[in-house]
């Protein structure tokens, strides 16, 4: 864990093993009445630096994700339904929910926006903004998202044209195939902390 990391609702949140989190990345439970877990990062996590998130209902990463600097991740935001009330003092949402699934790449600058779900497998590209679920081996980009390749499983490569039936039936498989084949990675954590110096 870099170097001011901030955590508000430490007791809401669970990281798992071999995870590294960039410096000044800010993790907000925004409903922190009770000690249920909202904010899920599985194994093998690379979280950049200056990564942003604010949680309403939850947010759930799945393993071998890896996600670039600044990207944000909002399932969380003021309430606005009067604008004769403060917006800092009218609450917060707590409805919404991002999910993102296993081995999923999301470039510098990503924004995921509300009730998001990135499928297994998904590259997202640099200063792209995600407001609706992406399908599993999908490469988009742009704001909003916008899918420019998929996967092909029998070309072995990324495609223009829709791509052939996923090797993979559901995410589990995915994984599964991911932990057999590769166990844990080796995490590049002195690009998201400067603790090991100026090399």
């Amino acid at each position: 864990m870099g170097s001011g990391v901030q955590i508000l609702g430490v007791d809401n949140i669970l990281i798992k093993d071999n995870c590294t989190i960039g410096e000044n990345t800010l993790f907000t439970i925004n409903n922190r009445f009770d000690k249920s877990v909202q904010l899920t990062i599985g194994r093998n996590v690379y979280v950049g630096r200056d990564n942003f998130f604010s949680v309403g209902k939850s947010i759930n990463i799945s393993d071998y994700c890896i996600f670039g600097n600044k990207c944000s991740f909002i399932c969380s935001d003021h309430i606005f339904d009067n604008p004769l009330i403060p917006y800092a003092l009218s609450g917060n949402s707590y409805e919404k929910a991002i999910f993102i699934e296993t081995n999923c790449w999301l470039g510098h600058n990503v924004s995921v926006i509300g009730n998001v779900r990135i499928g297994y497998g998904s590259i997202v590209g640099a200063n792209t903004v995600i407001t609706k679920d992406i399908p599993p081996f999908s490469m988009v980009v742009g704001n909003p998202a916008k899918i420019i390749k998929t996967y092909n499983f029998s070309l072995k490569k990324w495609i223009v044209e829709t791509s052939d039936a996923p090797k993979f039936e559901n995410e589990d498989d995915y994984l599964s195939y991911l932990k057999s084949n590769n166990g844990d990675v080796n995490l590049g954590f002195h690009s998201g902390s400067s603790k090991a110096g100026h090399l």
